[in-house]
C-alpha cells in the first residue's frame, strides 16, 4: 500500500507539471497578434510604421516606439495618442516642431485619416486602421517611378506635377510651371532643372527662402529621390 501511494504521488506530480507546460504552450501558441490602431506612411519611400498602442512616442531616441534616424527629428519629438474622440499628436518640445497639413501645431492637434504630419523633414501620412497588412502605398506614385518620370508632389493635397521637359519654374508669376499664389513668393522663386542626366534646384535670388530638406538653397544643389523642397507654407516631394 505504501509503495502504491509512493508511485501515485510521483504520477500526480508529473501530471501537474504536464498540465502547467501545456497551459504555457497554449498561451504562447495562441498569443493574439498586436492590434494596429493606425499607421504612419513615409511619403518618400512608402515605409509603414504601425501604431500598436494607445500612446506611441516618436523621435530619434532608441526608447521611442517609432524611431526616425533623420537628424532634423528630436530625440523625443512627439507623441501620437488615442483618446475618446480620436487620435491626437502632441509636440514634446521638439526643436523643429510638428506640422499637420503644413500648419505648425502649438501643443496638440487632432488627427484625421489622410493628414500629412511633418516631424522635421520626416514627412508622414497618417492612416487610421486596425489591419497591419493594409497597403497604403500610392499606386499612382509607384507607376510613375516605374516609368522613370521625375515629378514634384504637393505634400499638402497630394497633387502631382510630372516633369516632362528639362526644367520647371516655380514662382508667383503667371506662366510658371508651378504657380504659388502667395504674396511672399517671388515672381520667379526657384528652378528645378536637368543637366547631364542629373537634376538640380536653384533659388533665383528671391527674398523668401527656398529650403531643401530644411537647409537653405543658396547655390545650385543636386536633387535625389525623396528630397523635400519647401517655400514658405508650400512643400513638394521630389521623386524620380
Amino acid at each position: 500500500m505504501e509503495v502504491l501511494e509512493y508511485v501515485l504521488r510521483y504520477i500526480l506530480c508529473f501530471l501537474a507539471i504536464a498540465v502547467i507546460l501545456n497551459c504555457v504552450w497554449s498561451l504562447i501558441r495562441l498569443r493574439p497578434d498586436k492590434k494596429v490602431y493606425a499607421v504612419l506612411v513615409d511619403m518618400s519611400n512608402n515605409k509603414q510604421y504601425p501604431i500598436t498602442c494607445y500612446e506611441a512616442s516618436v523621435g530619434r531616441s532608441k526608447i521611442c516606439d517609432i524611431i526616425f534616424t533623420n537628424s532634423t527629428v528630436s530625440r523625443s519629438h512627439a507623441v501620437i495618442a488615442l483618446r475618446k474622440d480620436g487620435f491626437y499628436v502632441f509636440d514634446t518640445e521638439s526643436k523643429s516642431g510638428v506640422y499637420v497639413n503644413e500648419e505648425k501645431i502649438e501643443k496638440s492637434e487632432k488627427l484625421n485619416d489622410g493628414d500629412v504630419i511633418a516631424f522635421g523633414t520626416a514627412i508622414m501620412k497618417f492612416h487610421i486602421g486596425n489591419d497591419g497588412n493594409n497597403d497604403y502605398s500610392h499606386k499612382k506614385e509607384k507607376k510613375q517611378k516605374e516609368q522613370k518620370q521625375p515629378k514634384l508632389v504637393n505634400l499638402v493635397d497630394g497633387t502631382e506635377f510630372t516633369i516632362d521637359g528639362d526644367f520647371v519654374t516655380i514662382g508667383r508669376a503667371k506662366g510658371s510651371n508651378i504657380e504659388l499664389p502667395a504674396p511672399y513668393v517671388s515672381r520667379k522663386q526657384a528652378e528645378v532643372f536637368k543637366e547631364k542626366n542629373k537634376w538640380y534646384i536653384e533659388n533665383m535670388g528671391s527674398i523668401t527662402k527656398t529650403t531643401l530638406n530644411g537647409e537653405t538653397v543658396n547655390r545650385v544643389i543636386p536633387l535625389i529621390d525623396g528630397d523635400v523642397i519647401r517655400i514658405g507654407d508650400f512643400a513638394f516631394l521630389f521623386e524620380m
